[in-house]
């Protein structure tokens, strides 16, 4: 390739030639994102190399992007109580990397194709790679795109030209149709049109910007429907149109409603690497002051964790387990349950439980070091061990921490000795409260779904990561005997001692219990983890090197995948208007994509490093018909030859595509140059009939070449 490229590089060094990705104004034609070289002109903000050649992005430019300030900077207070269905920037065909793309005058950009034309008469059609000039329209015929697409066995060309800016009713495609038939001297029964829009329902799309500025991004994602269907008309067949959602989410956005259960998943991930870390070089080699437990986000709000912890104490104090908490515990799904939406207002709100364990899970997890979180963990266990509270524990929580808290809230004798060991072994401390974290998590995004009817496929994605091989009735009923005090005989956790997978605690060590209390030697850590042999009472274990937490990637991973799935859902929701019956399809096609062995989602710390997902899928057209009725962004009618056409008329391949848009297809650097640009943009307005759009049409011809004349 770079021999192809080799003399239009040296013949034009003042202009900026490379090969890359096709830009969106060249892919809205051809509707690829194929690899092509793309020519246009330096300008004096542009300092990249002109014989750069390949798919990385230039940095340098993306920085002079934002020439006017950037859209990104908005009082959080102000936005987050924005209508998500608002379009708070102004949508665009073009992207904001584009806008330095300056336009090349037509007769040089027709020197270029030739020469470079020449150099693939040579390539066979699979090594060819099309060119694309950025042309002036300020000339004659207003071009805007000039291409060069030939190889061995084909010359190949194409251009895109402005044409002029109407009112959609005055648009006739019949005779878009005619041009296309004179042009190719065929009728118009061997013509296939294909025809396509798209409707911008929310957002925008903010291209490349650091994880920062997208997590304080005025709006969390973009959703768009883009429709097709064939005929002579651009009036939208409701019931024969296909309908594709697409959908951008920025995961862990903080307006986002989702960030109730995602600073779950953000805080065990970070865990779980501060514990890898311990088990790799012993605890004592973590830095507890500076291991991170919450990202800390500019913008975000800042929380005196000791006051809620101290809240959460006195309020401890005002309940008792009964009857009147909710069936199941679950306080974010009920009944009265009617949307995504509200399911994730009272989980920020209240909790999704009146599990203290959960709620006490709810604080820690906003910790910024691991020091705070051991702290907060042993204040408040001291304070339950003075007998003060009996916390309520739900009979399906069977976490260790919370059978230490039922135990210490009822006068431990040796709660001093319990308090000491998890306070000089850090990893004790933080499985204990990780294994909380985790279990609340996967419960949470089980009941959620469950509104969906898909808690039984989401239940089983961490069955075989998580649990135990006893029937959840069997252990459902030994941690209902403990809290309700009746006789507790059968340890459910036996088979946890043992395992090659282990964070090991010396459960001996914590106490030495009297023969008529409920043993602890079973509240150790995570789950499928085992147990030491005993040792002397008042030994202090050291485990680090005894931590092995490497079933939890794979748990933390389906955590990952699900909550993309519950962002898009929680989107098409608020956008579509979409109730539970409509969105049970879109989410069983989410966790068709998301959440299989194919998941382009593959860690926690793949989405905070890169947190804008993006899907396009299939949806009933039923779900959407009163968006469709709305004039679209763009419309695209493309028309081609049919089979049997293929030896009338002029014999060669070509395609016609018009182009009909409310926004420029160019960046202003390009587009800047139309003379009848702005009287036209004073035009356009939203407002019904007056809504007028651009028409730029794309010419694309391809002669077979016969390469030996035969005499």
């Amino acid at each position: 390739m770079d021999s192809l490229m080799q003399p239009v590089l040296e013949n034009y060094p003042d202009l900026y030639i490379h090969k890359q990705e096709s830009p969106s104004y060249v892919e809205i034609y051809t509707k690829n994102k194929k690899e092509i070289v793309l020519v246009y002109k330096k300008n004096k903000q542009c300092t990249s190399n002109s014989n750069k050649i390949g798919l990385e992005t230039d940095n340098k430019v993306t920085e002079e992007l934002d020439l006017t300030g950037s859209p990104l900077k908005l009082d959080l207070s102000l936005h987050t109580v924005f209508d998500d269905t608002l379009i708070s920037d102004e949508p665009q065909i073009w992207n904001k990397e584009e806008a330095l793309h300056q336009p090349v005058d037509i007769e040089k950009a027709r020197q270029i194709a030739t020469l470079f034309n020449k150099s693939l008469t040579s390539v066979s059609i699979e090594d060819a790679v099309p060119m694309w000039i950025v042309t002036n329209p300020s000339d004659d015929g207003k071009p805007l795109l000039l291409t060069i697409q030939s190889d061995s066995h084909h010359f190949a060309r194409g251009i895109v030209s402005y044409h002029d800016a109407v009112v959609l009713e005055d648009v006739d495609v019949a005779n878009l149709i005619d041009q296309y038939a004179v042009q190719e001297k065929i009728s118009i029964e061997m013509i296939n049109t294909l025809i396509d829009c798209k409707f911008l329902i929310s957002g925008i799309s903010y291209g490349l910007h650091s994880t920062e500025e997208l997590l304080n991004a005025p709006q969390n994602g973009l959703t768009e429907l883009h429709c097709e269907w064939t005929g002579k008309t651009l009036q939208i067949p409701y019931i024969s149109c296909k309908v594709h959602m697409n959908q951008e989410v920025i995961i862990g956005h903080l307006a986002s409603p989702c960030q109730a259960i995602w600073k779950s998943v953000s805080a065990l991930h970070n865990l779980n690497q501060i514990l890898v870390d311990m088990t790799a070089a012993g605890y004592s080699s973590v830095n507890l002051e500076t291991a991170v437990v919450r990202n800390t986000i500019s913008g975000a709000k800042r929380l005196n964790n000791s006051k809620r912890l101290n809240n959460l104490l006195n309020e401890t104090e005002t309940y008792a387990y009964t009857a009147e908490y909710p069936a199941g515990g679950c306080t974010c799904v009920t009944e009265d349950t009617t949307t995504l939406k509200q399911c994730f207002k009272a989980m920020e709100m209240n909790g999704s439980s009146n599990d203290f364990t959960y709620k006490l899970w709810d604080i820690l997890r906003d910790s910024e070091t691991a020091e705070e979180l051991i702290n907060l963990l042993i204040q408040a266990l001291k304070f339950i061990s003075s007998g003060k509270i009996r916390p309520f524990i739900d009979a399906n929580n069977k976490t260790y921490l919370s059978k230490l808290v039922l135990k210490l809230s009822r006068g431990h004798s040796q709660a001093t000795k319990v308090l000491k060991n998890l306070k000089t072994s850090p990893p004790q401390a933080l499985s204990l409260v990780a294994q909380v974290g985790t279990e609340k998590t996967m419960w949470e995004y089980t009941k959620i779904m469950s509104l969906l009817e898909h808690s039984y496929y989401i239940a089983g994605i961490w069955t075989t990561e998580s649990r135990t091989h006893e029937s959840i009735e069997q252990i459902n009923q030994t941690i209902q005997d403990m809290t309700m005090g009746g006789d507790f005989t059968l340890n459910p956790f036996d088979n946890l001692n043992s395992g090659e997978n282990s964070i090991r605690l010396d459960c001996e060590s914590f106490c030495v219990d009297d023969v008529n209390e409920l043993t602890v030697d079973d509240f150790a850590s995570l789950k499928k983890h085992g147990l030491v042999d005993k040792k002397d009472a008042n030994e202090v274990p050291l485990i680090a090197d005894e931590i092995d937490i490497s079933s939890w990637k794979n748990l933390l991973m389906k955590f990952a995948q699900v909550h993309v799935c519950l962002e898009h859902l929680y989107r098409a929701e608020t956008c579509l208007r979409a109730d539970f019956a409509n969105l049970k399809p879109i989410a069983s096609r989410l966790l068709e994509h998301y959440v299989s062995e194919k998941s382009p989602i593959r860690t926690v710390g793949q989405l905070m490093s890169d947190p804008v997902q993006k899907i396009s899928m299939p949806i009933t057209n039923n779900i959407v018909q009163e968006h469709l009725k709305k004039p679209a962004f763009w419309y695209r009618v493309e028309l081609t030859r049919k089979e049997n056409a293929k030896d009338c008329g002029i014999k060669r391949d070509s395609k016609m595509v018009f182009l009909l848009s409310q926004q420029p297809v160019l960046p202003p650097s390009v587009w800047q140059n139309l003379e009848s640009t702005t009287e036209d943009a004073a035009e356009i307005t939203t407002l019904g009939e007056d809504l007028k759009y651009h028409i730029t049409k794309y010419i694309f011809l391809s002669n077979e070449v016969v390469a030996k004349i035969n005499l």
